[in-house]
């Protein structure tokens, strides 16, 4: 398996090695400029009665913890709150598998993968 130091060596991204917060900086970014392509992409497409579509809901929780002094108690709560996000995840590679062993032609595979879009409309709600 390979160690996230070889990953950061083979795309080029050393420099992101000691400096996390940019790195996730960077992820965000970019996930916003997918959101972005797919919806300008979807609006070119100007979808129609041709097209198919899921709606998947959510609900439930992950949780994430740290340990440390308690007397921050109150920021660290407040930073973890800050630093994550539910995020909708599709798996390219796994539509296109399940396609296959339905025996759907590979022209067809390829119109829908290559016409895909995710319409994030997920929302965090705190309890508090």
């Amino acid at each position: 398996m390979e160690t996230a130091v070889e990953l950061a060596k083979r795309l080029d991204l050393e420099y992101y090695l000691d400096k996390p917060d940019e790195l996730n900086e960077a992820i965000f970014n970019l996930m916003l400029l997918q959101e972005t392509l797919q919806m300008e992409q979807a609006r070119r497409m100007k979808i129609n009665a041709r097209t198919i579509s899921i709606k998947r809901s959510a609900h439930g929780k992950f949780i994430i913890a740290c340990t440390g002094d308690p007397t921050y108690r109150y920021a660290v709560e407040t930073a973890l709150k800050a630093g994550t996000a539910v995020i909708p995840v599709f798996q390219r590679s796994r539509f296109i598998k399940m396609l296959r062993s339905m025996g759907i032609p590979e022209n067809r595979i390829a119109q829908y993968s290559d016409s895909i879009t995710v319409d994030d409309d997920t929302l965090c709600i705190d309890q508090e």
